[in-house]
C-alpha cells in the first residue's frame, strides 16, 4: 500500500504542476550531467589542435584519444547502471566521479599522446549517465518524464556551449593541461548536489533486478533497440566531427588556435536556437519520429556543405550551425522515448544500454574520424559524415513503425492512470 500512494501522490502533484522534490532532483540531475560533460567538452575542440605538441601523435591515435573515452563508456554504462538498480543510485554516481577526476588528473600531467589516451579511458570509466537517467526516472512522475528528460538535454547543450567556449579560452591560457584540471574541479563539484540538493529516493521508487541475465532482457525491448541505434549513429557522428572541425574552422577563418572559442560560442548558440522550435513541435503534435528524421537530414546536409565549402568560412559556419542543430534535435527526443516506455524495475538497466551505445557511437566516430581524416582527407571526413546523418534519417524512418506504437502505448497508459 505504501508504494501505491506514493505513486498515487506523484500523479496527483503532477496534474497541477512539479512538485518541489521534482524539480530539486532535475537541477542536482542536471548540474552533475553538465558538469561531468562539461569537463569532457572541454577537451574535444582541442585535442585536435594539441597534435603537433604530444609526442608520439598520428591522425589514427588522435582519433582514439578523441573517442577512447566513449569505449570505456559503453563498456561500463550497462554494469554501472544495472549495479545502481541493485545497490542504489547514489553510491555508484559518487564511484564514477572519483574515475572521472582521477583521470583528468592524469592527462593533466601526462605529454604524451599515450598517456593522453590512458587519461581519456579513466575519464571515461566514470559512466554515470545511465544512473543519472535512471535517477530522473524515479524521482519524476510519468508525466513529467519527457521535461526531467528535455531539462537534461538542455544541460547537456549548455555544457556544449560552454565547452566550446571555455576549452580553446583555457587552453589559451594555460595549454591542455589546465583543462584537463579544469575537468577535475568541475568532477569535484558534481558531488556537492548528491548531498545537498537531490532528494533520497523513496522506498517504493527502489527496484532490483533478479540478475544480470535478467536485466540482459532489455536488450530485446523494442523502445531500448530503436533508441539505441539511433544514439549510436548520432554520437558517432559527434566524434568524427571534432577531429576535423576545429582545424576547419581554424584554417578557414585563418585565426589563432586559442581563438576558435570566438567561432565556436555563436555556433553553438545558433545551433540551440535552431534546435527549440523543432522539439516544442514534435511534443505538441506527436511527431517524434518526423523530427527525428528531420534532426538526421539535418546533419547530412550541413556536413555535406562543410565539405563542399571548405576553406571559406561563412559557408562553414553556416552549414555546422545546421549541423550542431540536427544533432540538438535528435538529443533530445532519444532519451525521452527511451525512458517513458521501459518498466521502473529495469529502468537503471534501459538506461544502460542506451548509453553503452551512446558512448559506444563516440568511439566509433573518433576513429572513423581519424583513419577517415589519415586516408581521404578533412573533406573525405565531412563527406562520410553526410552520409551517416542521412543513414540515420533512415534508420528512423525505417522503425517508425516502432515508434509511433510505443507512444501510442505511452499515451493509452497516462490515460488508463488518470
Amino acid at each position: 500500500m505504501q508504494k501505491k500512494r506514493g505513486v498515487n501522490a506523484r500523479n496527483g502533484n503532477a496534474a497541477g504542476g512539479m512538485t518541489p522534490t521534482e524539480k530539486r532532483a532535475i537541477f542536482g540531475l542536471s548540474f552533475i550531467y553538465m558538469a561531468r560533460m562539461l569537463g569532457l567538452f572541454m577537451l574535444m575542440p582541442v585535442l585536435a589542435l594539441e597534435s603537433t605538441h604530444l609526442q608520439g601523435t598520428t591522425p589514427f591515435l588522435l582519433g582514439l584519444a578523441v573517442g577512447i573515452y566513449g569505449l570505456a563508456q559503453a563498456l561500463l554504462q550497462f554494469p554501472f547502471g544495472s549495479a545502481s538498480d541493485r545497490w542504489g543510485r547514489k553510491p555508484v554516481v559518487v564511484a564514477g566521479l572519483f574515475l572521472f577526476i582521477a583521470g583528468s588528473l592524469l592527462g593533466a600531467w601526462t605529454h604524451n599522446i599515450w598517456g593522453i589516451i590512458l587519461a581519456r579511458i579513466l575519464q571515461g570509466a566514470g559512466a554515470v549517465s545511465s544512473v543519472l537517467l535512471a535517477t530522473a526516472g524515479d524521482l519524476t512522475a510519468d508525466e513529467h518524464r519527457t521535461k526531467a528528460m528535455a531539462a537534461i538535454g538542455g544541460s547537456i547543450s549548455v555544457a556544449y556551449v560552454l565547452g566550446m567556449a571555455l576549452g580553446p579560452l583555457v587552453y589559451g591560457f594555460s595549454g591542455i593541461s589546465g583543462v584537463f584540471v579544469g575537468a577535475a574541479v568541475l568532477g569535484i563539484l558534481a558531488l556537492y548536489p548528491l548531498w545537498k540538493v537531490i532528494p533520497p529516493i523513496p522506498a517504493y521508487a527502489h527496484h532490483r533486478v533478479g540478475s544480470f541475465r535478467d536485466a540482459l532482457g532489455v536488450f530485446a525491448h523494442p523502445s531500448v533497440r530503436t533508441a539505441s541505434v539511433g544514439i549510436f549513429i548520432l554520437q558517432m557522428v559527434l566524434g568524427a566531427s571534432f577531429v576535423v572541425l576545429s582545424p576547419e574552422l581554424v584554417h578557414s577563418m585563418h585565426i589563432p588556435d586559442a581563438h576558435v572559442w570566438m567561432v565556436y560560442l555563436p555556433v553553438m548558440v545558433a545551433s540551440i536556437l535552431f534546435m527549440l522550435y523543432p522539439v516544442i513541435y514534435a511534443e505538441k503534435k506527436r511527431k517524434h519520429r518526423f523530427m527525428l528524421a528531420a534532426g538526421g537530414a539535418a546533419i547530412g546536409v550541413g556536413s555535406l556543405f562543410m565539405g563542399l565549402a571548405s576553406g571559406h568560412f561563412w559557408p562553414v559556419g553556416i552549414a555546422s550551425v545546421v549541423f550542431f542543430g540536427g544533432y540538438n534535435i535528435a538529443s533530445a527526443i532519444l532519451p525521452s522515448m527511451m525512458s517513458r516506455t521501459t518498466s521502473p524495475e529495469k529502468r537503471g538497466a534501459a538506461s544502460g544500454v542506451y548509453s553503452l551505445m551512446q558512448f559506444l557511437g563516440i568511439f566509433a566516430g573518433g576513429v572513423l574520424g581519424g583513419w577517415g581524416q589519415g586516408i581521404l582527407g578533412d573533406r573525405g571526413v565531412f563527406y562520410l559524415l553526410a552520409a551517416v546523418g542521412i543513414l540515420l534519417a533512415l534508420q528512423t524512418l525505417l522503425s517508425s513503425g516502432n515508434i509511433a506504437a510505443l507512444m501510442s502505448a505511452e499515451e493509452a497508459r497516462r490515460q488508463g492512470s488518470s
